[in-house]
């Protein structure tokens, strides 16, 4: 139930910048604005849970430390549970030694019933309802056995720091990051220390040279970056070769080699049927183009009345 809200809460935060046309470009431009309106939210809800102060329904020490240590938001949450707790009657379960087991009822309602452990010489509990688990605050039946306990303040285990005033105190999205002149500077004093530090070592073991403060630490740290950084050899070698799409070539047959066509195959093999003429019975050629029949065609013939000269 928890991640379904949590996944519904995100959900509906996006929905508001973004939608299925939103290309890439447009979701880095969009999501700035109210990513930077929900830190100024956080900011301003900060500001009021840190100089604001809380007004108390009941005044008892416990509701007055909750108002220290929580946020308005989830201090609301607590003094709610804190006032319900005043309804509960109380019945004892068993004892052994500080650990307590109660069953906590009540009096209106017979189907809010559970029983709380607690032990009294840690302050650590637990009760049926899981709802420290489930929220990070403290039940109305664990608060109900603090009261006729006597304890007065919430157990440090049962402060969450995520629900506390201080919960974004040094986190580097709310608090000014440090300049970078700053980290140049501080930067520059390190190495001047870490420069002395060498240079007094060095005294000390009369093993000071007359080479120049530079040149002694550079040579110290060339030696300490070829000591933690060893010369890495690679052998790189051929990429592999792939195996390329398409028809694969013959030993024998060239870059330009083709698909022949069936008549090409037919003509190679000598199994296709040769041509026969007609008028002469000859082969490779056909009635038309015969030239057997051409020239008995343009030789003269003579009748009975015609002599040849």
């Amino acid at each position: 139930m928890n991640t379904t809200q949590r996944s519904e809460s995100i959900n509906s935060f996006f929905d508001s910048f973004v939608d299925s046309t939103t290309t890439l470009k447009q979701f880095v431009v969009r999501y700035d604005k109210p990513l930077d309106s929900r830190r100024e939210k956080e900011r301003r809800e900060d500001f009021e849970s840190r100089h604001k102060s809380r007004i108390l329904r009941i005044g008892s020490k416990m509701e007055h430390h909750g108002a220290l240590v929580y946020t308005k938001t989830i201090f609301n949450l607590f003094q709610d549970e804190l006032v319900q707790s005043n309804q509960f009657i109380k019945e004892k379960i068993s004892k052994d030694g500080s650990c307590y087991e109660y069953k906590v009822l009540s009096s209106f309602d017979s189907r809010d019933s559970f029983l709380v452990r607690i032990d009294l010489s840690s302050k650590v509990g637990t009760c049926q309802c899981n709802l420290f688990e489930f929220k990070g605050i403290l039940c109305r039946h664990i608060l109900a056995i603090f009261h006729i306990k006597n304890v007065v303040e919430i157990p440090n285990h049962f402060i969450l720091k995520r629900w506390t005033k201080e919960a974004n105190k040094g986190n580097g999205v709310f608090e000014n990051k440090p300049s970078f002149e700053d980290d140049h500077e501080k930067a520059a004093a390190a190495r001047c220390l870490h420069i002395f530090k060498k240079v007094l070592s060095m005294e000390e073991d009369n093993n000071l040279s007359q080479q120049p403060i530079s040149e002694v630490n550079r040579d110290a740290l060339e030696n300490q970056h070829n000591q933690s950084n060893p010369p890495l050899l690679l052998n790189i070698g051929d990429p592999h070769i792939s195996q390329t799409k398409g028809r694969k070539k013959g030993g024998r047959e060239s870059q330009s080699s083709r698909f022949k066509s069936g008549l090409e195959i037919a003509l190679a093999h000598g199994t296709m049927k040769k041509r026969t003429c007609h008028s002469c019975g000859g082969y490779g050629h056909n009635k038309r183009s015969c030239k057997v029949k051409e020239k008995s065609t343009n030789t003269p013939t003579f009748g009975d009345n015609e002599v040849e000269v």
